[in-house]
């Protein structure tokens, strides 16, 4: 990018975070529009605490910044240790410490830009984090300190200003009605109410019968299809069959080689000591050459996989299967009764509350958001779990009520977990003052 090009795309960059209407808007711009400028894989912005520790507000190319994950978690950490300089840092994963450098590789690419973001009277305000694998030219660093001050200024703009209350109670009616109210709001706030929060859940079954690979090879046909009714005996699977069937034959073979060997081996044991030590070891292999062809044929009659009940067939695309080699016990499909299945909820940490055993539970579906369907809660984990969108959660597990009409297994939903009784401004304020006791370090 040339003088005159670059210093346009400045300017209308300043131009977009001065045009930024609140606080969202400009860290979107702030982590998107940057890319304009300088070449980068991801941008990261982080605000100042109270506490003097930096937190990750916006991340480019995420819509939500999810406090528990373990990659926000590094960034936080990495900007925290080098808070200090008021200037802008190049850090690099080769030279930056052993303390980093496992988890760099794992979340951060190779070179990594911190920028601080000022406000007008001197203080940081933020960090801007800029990470790629080249490394950053000096250039691209006065280009960046020029629209992390535009930056600065606007931030600074768009922050709420301290209010100073001019309420002068001279009237002593006022007082009293004020007061009144104060006390009213105090008592309510202190009412016990019923806690609750609201998980994503799935539909899945309940104690479902896992069918896993009986032999190694590769899977020639699956004769069923996702979520289909099958019954006792129906076929699920075929493996390849035609290197079995050879082994099969090749043992067979080494049976009637063994037996013929016996035979000659007992002709000649007549009246020779030596005779009847060979008639012994014919015997031996003759005995392994009939246990290999045993198994053979065992293996030979595991090559269609059939069902040991009656339900339906879950399991992904059977053109995922179609010839894919799998190794023995590796799972393939699960059968499950879709008059048996339970709900399974994941309780994000964040969100997590105090469960127990019995406890009420409103199924929302996602295709029918306006009816609820009961169910009682059986447990609830102790130790969180990854889910497949990396969030950290606690998982639960929910038993319909046996009046309900069943979903079917796969669904997806909402579902709303009552807890405990607890004051309602604990009801109302609490993930407020989780996170102001993040902030504060308390």
């Amino acid at each position: 990018m040339n003088t005159i090009s670059a210093s346009a795309v400045l300017l209308g960059l300043q131009k977009s975070i001065r045009q930024a209407p609140d606080l969202t808007a400009l860290r979107f711009t702030a982590v998107t529009e940057t890319r304009r400028l300088i070449s980068y894989q991801q941008a990261i912005l982080l605000t100042r605490g109270l506490d003097g520790k930096e937190r990750v507000v916006a991340v480019s190319n995420v819509p939500t910044v999810d406090r528990n994950a373990p990659f926000i978690r590094f960034v936080e950490k990495l900007a925290n240790a080098h808070k200090g300089s008021e200037k802008a840092e190049c850090l690099a994963r080769t030279s930056d410490g052993a303390d980093f450098h496992e988890e760099w590789q794992e979340f951060l690419q190779e070179n990594v830009l911190l920028q601080p973001v000022m406000a007008p009277d001197g203080k940081r305000i933020g960090t801007l984090l800029l990470v790629r694998e080249l490394v950053w030219q000096d250039a691209e660093m006065l280009l960046l300190d020029q629209m992390a001050d535009a930056l600065g200024h606007a931030w600074n703009a768009l922050s709420p200003q301290k209010k100073r209350s001019g309420f002068l109670i001279s009237n002593k009616r006022r007082r009293i009605v004020i007061g009144a109210l104060v006390a009213a709001i105090l008592i309510v706030m202190f009412l016990p109410v019923r806690q609750s929060i609201i998980a994503p859940a799935t539909v899945q079954p309940r104690d479902p019968i896992m069918i896993a690979a009986p032999i190694g090879g590769v899977i020639r046909d699956v004769a069923v299809r996702p979520n289909a009714p099958v019954a006792e005996g129906d076929l699920l699977f075929s493996f390849e069959d035609a290197e079995l069937r050879a082994n099969y034959e090749i043992a067979l073979r080494a049976v009637d080689t063994a037996e013929a060997e016996l035979r000659r081996a007992s002709q000649q044991a007549f009246g020779d000591t030596k005779g009847r030590a060979e008639v012994a070891l014919q015997q031996t292999r003759l005995a392994l050459r009939m246990e290999q062809a045993a198994f053979s044929e065992y293996q030979l009659s595991q090559v269609n996989v059939t069902t040991p009940q009656a339900g339906i067939v879950v399991f992904s695309d059977p053109n995922d299967w179609r010839g894919r080699p799998v190794s023995t016990g590796e799972q393939v499909m699960v059968i499950a009764k879709p008059e048996d299945a339970e709900l399974g909820v994941f309780i994000p940490v964040s969100d997590a509350i105090s469960l127990h055993p019995g406890a009420e539970v409103r199924f929302f579906l996602d295709v029918d958001p306006l009816h609820s369907i009961a169910a009682t809660l059986e447990y609830a984990a102790y130790q969180p779990q990854e889910t497949p969108e990396g969030i950290l959660a606690y998982r639960a597990i929910a038993r319909f009520e046996p009046d309900e009409t069943l979903p079917r297994i796969g669904l997806k939903g909402s579902a709303k977990v009552m807890g405990d009784r607890v004051p309602l401004v604990l009801f109302l304020f609490r993930r407020p003052l989780s996170a102001l006791r993040q902030m504060i370090g308390f």
